[in-house]
This record gives C-alpha cells, structure tokens and sequence, in this order.
C-alpha cells in the first residue's frame, strides 16, 4: 500500500510563490483612445446628416493597436489597445467631430433619434493606419466622394498614433463639411 504524502510547509510556500508570481507577472495592458479635434463652425443648412455605417480594412477593427510595417505586415500590440474596437472609436470620434463643425442639430450623433429626413453618410476606409512611414493615412470613400488625409507624427509609437488617428478624423470631418455645400 502506498503512503500518500501531505507537501510540507516549505513545498506549500514554493508552490503558492510560483503560482503568484505568474499571476502579477501578467504584463498590463495600456488604454488609449480617440479624441475630439474641434474645428470652426461652418454655416450649412438643409437636412441633418448622420453616418449610416463605417467599414475599416479588414484586420484593423480589433482592440489592439495595429500599425503597419515594411514588407506588407502588421505589428499588433497586444498590450496596447483601444479602448472599444477601432470602429466604435472612430464612429463616435467622426460625429463628435462634425457636431462640433456644423450648426446644432444638422449632425445626428449614433444613438440619437433620427428625423425622417436625414442624409446618410456611408464611410469606407480603404486606409486607416499608422505606418511604416511616421504618419496616419486615411484613405477613405464618403458616399461617392474620395478623400485621402495624411497626419505626420513624430514617432509609431501608441499615444502618437492615437493623437495623429484623432487629428486625421478631425481633418476628414472638415473636409465632409467642406463638400455638404456642393
């Protein structure tokens, strides 16, 4: 017959060491978001718009930071996210940012009640990133529209990429603006 062994005090403490360590070694993760750029008023009249849908590159809606690299590959930092999928943040960071260019109550924010006669704005991206040159380039359709925006920053590191994604919306924001007018 076999003995069964109760661990002494001493194998007890290593094993609970060993298990905590690898509990706080977890590497934290870091949070970033988009930002509101305000921009200056632009008298348009007519029917409220509101955006109907965005559409990012395949790969680029997730949490994580994606930045592009040489060679056609993707650095995606798993410990630097965003703080909802890229889609969201650049949904509500868009209409915040044409709410804050156009006349109270001619932009419709995601969530409000939409009037029954609104314009749609559909936004495809067919470029949204950072990389691998230090700038964000967006490439986009609104409607029928092209639009091409690109926001030199100082480095590809996170929080520059956040600033700079915040500054090129903030730039697509005013050139939609610009085009409600024709």
């Amino acid at each position: 017959m076999k003995k069964c062994r109760v661990p002494s005090a001493g194998c007890r403490v290593l094993l609970l060491l060993a298990v905590s360590c690898s509990f706080l070694s977890k590497t934290k993760s870091t949070i970033y978001s988009l930002d509101r750029v305000p921009g200056p008023v632009v008298n348009v009249r007519g029917t409220p718009i509101a955006i109907n849908a965005i559409e990012l590159p395949a790969g680029f809606d997730r949490k994580e930071i994606v930045v592009r690299k040489a060679n056609n590959q993707l650095d995606v930092r798993g410990t630097q996210q965003w703080s909802a999928t890229l889609s969201n943040l650049v949904l509500h960071t868009l209409a915040s940012d044409l709410a804050d260019r156009l006349p109270a109550g001619m932009m419709i924010l995601p969530g409000e009640t939409r009037p029954p006669a609104t314009r749609p704005i559909d936004v495809v991206f067919e470029e949204l990133s950072a990389g691998p040159d230090a700038k964000v380039v967006i490439d986009a359709r609104v409607n029928a529209r092209h639009e091409h925006v690109e926001v030199p920053i100082t480095s590809l590191d996170s929080a520059n990429v956040a600033s700079g994604m915040s500054q090129a919306l903030a730039t697509l924001a005013d050139h939609i603006v610009a085009s409600l007018g024709t």
